[in-house]
């Protein structure tokens, strides 16, 4: 009874929000790429505040050679251990404690076989269910990309692939950036420490990790 009194306010302050707010409060006044690649475009937009009029630059990344899909994997073992991986970033120049990322292509099977094949391929592991919990905006403030939310249940090594994961070729190249230590398979009481002591503190698996608590309840 509690929680669905709760549900009912918080869905009637979301309400009153939605009916304050202008759908597009900035506008963009003039359009200016100032780099583009192969697969990413930075603009540094003259945009307008249409309630005070003020005029501002702001900066938007998108894809130029947009993925079909961008994932972020949450493995979960039959015993309730969560794995993570240890991954080499170049940004911050240290490793990072996270759940698995791709970027995938989906091909014909659509994003279950794509997840399945590089979740395999980072980690070794098979699931037996896939589903998907959500989507993660990655920076709004500046990124048009999101990624999806992929919880893999039932994880488990498998050294001879078995589930007939013929898909995988062994000869394809792993991505240049994926520099990948060992995993972790943990519990959840073991992984909020982790991410309390901050030896967890990737955005991405942060917001996946609160798709999977949202999704116990």
């Amino acid at each position: 009874m509690i929680e669905s009194l709760t549900t009912g306010r918080t869905q009637r302050l979301l309400s009153s929000l939605s009916s304050a707010r202008p759908e597009h409060p900035l506008i963009t006044k003039q359009q200016q790429v100032a780099w583009e690649g192969t697969e990413w475009r930075i603009e540094l937009n003259q945009v307008r505040n249409e309630r005070t009029l003020a005029e501002h630059t702001a900066m938007r990344i998108s894809r130029t050679a947009e993925p079909l899909y961008s994932a972020v994997v949450v493995p979960l073992s039959s015993d309730g251990r969560l794995h993570l991986v240890s991954r080499y970033r170049y940004a911050t120049s240290a490793w990072s404690v996270e759940f698995p990322r791709f970027e995938l292509d989906g091909g014909d099977g659509g994003w279950r076989d794509a997840a399945e094949i590089d979740l395999f391929r980072m980690t070794g592991l098979v699931a037996e269910r896939l589903s998907m919990l959500g989507a993660v905006h990655l920076e709004p403030a500046l990124l048009t990309t999101s990624t999806i939310v992929i919880l893999a249940e039932g994880c488990r090594v498998s050294a001879t692939r078995r589930r007939a994961i013929t898909s995988i070729d062994p000869d394809e190249e792993t991505p240049a950036d994926e520099i990948v230590a060992g995993t972790l398979a943990l519990p959840l009481v073991e992984v909020s420490d982790l991410v309390r002591r901050g030896e967890i503190s990737c955005g991405v698996t942060l917001s996946a990790l609160a798709h999977y608590r949202a999704a116990l309840k």
